[in-house]
């Protein structure tokens, strides 16, 4: 039986897979929901009698380590990984078919090994008779739990593997001129790349005591080697979890050998699935979701337009208003961007502005989505560098603001300065703002519950994203807006999201533990001790650094990769973590609409199609990126806008 025929039959199990596991990462994150709604109860019966429910901690701890577990299988089955896509024109045909082939036998690779180190990591928390703090439930069943639905990652992993191979050996079937070949050049690189990376392999796996030594002996040559590495074969689309996964990996076992190395692989992502923390990220998560599906974008829209249609430009204000109030509850520049190019960039269009400003203001306004908080990349940000995630949050609320109203000087100036910008202000009647102010009281009343809760200290920033998560829920349900599928379709929008990011967290956090025993932070640190500059220029040209992988990166890829390395320097320069968790985060924004890449502006594009050229999407976000760089100046220089709110915090 020849491939051609055999990969149909491989697909149908490949579509079979992902309907079996539908169903049980919606479980998981169904599970998700139901312990946000008892969280919600603890917090009400603290402030009404206070005396909460015992043990709470430990069960968000456990369940949501299953629950984040669940979710993974499903992502592997619909193929959500987060890859670097920026030369995916030049890697066409049977090149661009082989490069799956080795990116999800990577991928397959890393998680067959993590779910083998699970096992062993549960087995010892039975051995051991481990136990949750308060409850004393026993830790081990919930960490089985978890390897067994890793594992069932690993099988199906191996099912696409499969499936991927197939597909790129039928394609060896048909004539030269009946698929699209990558051109040459292209093609060598890669031959000599393939051919230098597996002669570096065959002569690890052959004389990986040599390897080791030497590894030990050059730290900083090696660590540096592996970042290049990384890089190429992220240009290469490999997978960024696998990617990083095997490489902290291989650096770690040079360091303390494979024994040890693997088992760093079982214990750092099982301390992280179980810490409670961890449940901040998927609960925002949900409440974006939830407050999308509730219709709430609309409702911040027609307030915005309402407060600022009456001035000229008013209509792209409000847009630049709605991209922040609608990152309070979603965390997300590209869920922002999406969802606003359908809204306002035909209002705007019907209305006679410019393509340039419509355009321009919907991706910088999307930027507001990660900046305003709650944020996703922050909570990220704060777990890896074990900062407050309310901290963070709260910090960002005075930056948020300047941002905004930058954004919308830049537009009154637009609409001021370039001819036909923006029509004439239009003027706007009272029972107008009535409306819209009432029908935008849910989402008012959930920020300030939400951001109010943990800047008073009411309840902590897990607490929080369970308010908000499940308060969304309520919103929506109330709303009549989870009929006709709806709630099943958040469910799947939560699930695939949670299983890109955690994925990607997972080989992170095998790449940070390499990085760290390597000492690369104190030679960095040692390093930037030594140079006869200032330490705002270090902070300057990291900034440069930051913003160039913003252009290329997701935030939340850029955080994983760059945070271990850097926070120890800016630390060692006696920069605040919060401050710089903050600029960090406003320095990748900018990356996202900055020319001659930015992810939002590819976003908008999709959205657009070729009724826009790209060229003219630049156009319209260079004038909210010079504002960016007057924000980002701010922030720098007199860092009390970013710290005085959390030092204010009880």
């Amino acid at each position: 039986m020849t491939n051609i025929e055999r990969t149909p039959l491989l697909e149908q199990l490949e579509n079979y897979l992902r309907r079996i596991t539908r169903p049980i990462a919606f479980i998981g994150v169904l599970g998700m929901l139901v312990v946000s709604g008892i969280t919600l109860i603890d917090v009400l019966l603290r402030w009404l009698i206070h005396r909460g429910i015992t043990g709470l901690t430990d069960i968000v701890g456990m369940v949501f380590a299953v629950a984040v577990a669940a979710c993974i299988p499903s992502g592997v089955a619909q193929g959500i990984n987060l890859k670097i896509d920026i030369l995916k024109r030049l890697f066409t045909g049977r090149l661009q078919a082989w490069m799956n082939v080795a990116g999800a036998g990577l991928l397959c690779l890393f998680f067959s090994l993590l779910t083998w180190q699970i096992f062993i990591y549960a087995a010892s928390m039975a051995d051991q008779g481990r136990t949750t703090p308060i409850l004393l439930l026993p830790v081990a069943p919930f960490i089985y739990s978890v390897a067994v639905l890793l594992a069932a990652a690993s099988i199906f992993q191996a099912v696409v593997f499969v499936n991927t191979l197939c597909r790129a050996q039928a394609l060896g079937w048909k004539t030269s001129g009946a698929t699209q070949t990558a051109p040459l050049p292209i093609r060598i690189i890669v031959i000599v790349f393939t051919i230098a990376i597996l002669t570096l392999v065959v002569f690890g796996v052959t004389h990986f005591s040599a390897l080791a030594e030497w590894i030990k002996a050059n730290t900083a040559l090696t660590v540096i080697m592996a970042f290049l590495l990384m890089w190429i074969l992220l240009l290469g689309m490999i997978p960024l979890a696998a990617v990083m996964g095997l490489i902290g990996l291989v650096g770690s076992a040079a360091y303390l050998k494979f024994g040890p190395g693997l088992s760093v692989l079982g214990t750092e992502i099982s301390g992280f699935l179980t810490n409670s923390e961890v449940a901040v990220l998927p609960l925002f998560l949900m409440m974006g979701s939830f407050a999308s599906v509730a219709g709430l974008s609309e409702d911040i829209y027609s307030l915005a337009h309402a407060l600022l249609g009456r001035y000229r430009g008013g209509l792209a204000m409000a847009t630049i208003g709605t991209c922040a109030g609608f990152g309070a509850v979603t965390g997300s520049s590209v869920a922002g961007t999406a969802i606003l190019g359908r809204i306002a960039i035909p209002e705007m269009k019907q209305r006679g502005y410019s393509t340039e400003l419509s355009t321009g203001c919907v991706a910088a306004g999307g930027t507001l989505g990660a900046i305003v908080p709650p944020s996703s990349p922050l909570v990220v940000f704060a777990l890896l560098s074990e900062a407050s995630i309310g901290k963070l949050f709260i910090a960002a609320i005075v930056p948020a603001v300047i941002a905004t109203l930058l954004y919308i000087l830049t537009v009154a100036v637009n609409a001021r300065v370039v001819p036909n910008a923006a029509p004439a202000k239009q003027s706007a009647a009272a029972s107008e703002l009535i409306t819209a102010l009432r029908g935008s009281i849910g989402i008012i009343v959930l920020f300030l519950a939400v951001m109010g809760g943990m800047y008073l200290g009411i309840f902590t920033a897990t607490e929080a994203a369970a308010v908000g998560a499940f308060g969304a829920f309520l919103f929506a349900l109330f709303r009549g807006k989870l009929g006709g599928g709806r709630f099943w379709s958040v469910m799947g929008e939560v699930t695939a999201i949670t299983a890109m990011i955690y994925g990607l967290i997972f080989g992170g956090l095998m790449f940070s533990f390499f990085v760290v025993i390597s000492n690369l932070p104190e030679t960095a640190m040692q390093f930037v001790g030594g140079l006869n500059i200032p330490p705002l220029a270090i902070v300057g040209l990291l900034m440069i650094v930051y913003l160039f992988l913003g252009c290329i990166m997701d935030s939340f890829a850029v955080m994983v990769i760059t945070v271990p390395v850097v926070t120890p320097i800016i630390l060692g320069m006696g920069y605040d973590l919060i401050w710089w968790g903050i600029v960090n985060l406003m320095v990748v924004e900018t990356g996202l609409i900055t020319p001659p890449f930015g992810m939002n502006v590819f976003v908008l594009k999709s959205l657009l199609g070729d009724d826009v050229p790209m060229s003219t999407i630049f156009r319209g976000v260079i004038p909210f990126v010079l504002s960016d760089f007057v924000r980002l100046a701010f922030v720098v220089f007199f860092p009390i806008l970013a710290l005085w709110l959390p030092s204010m915090m009880k």
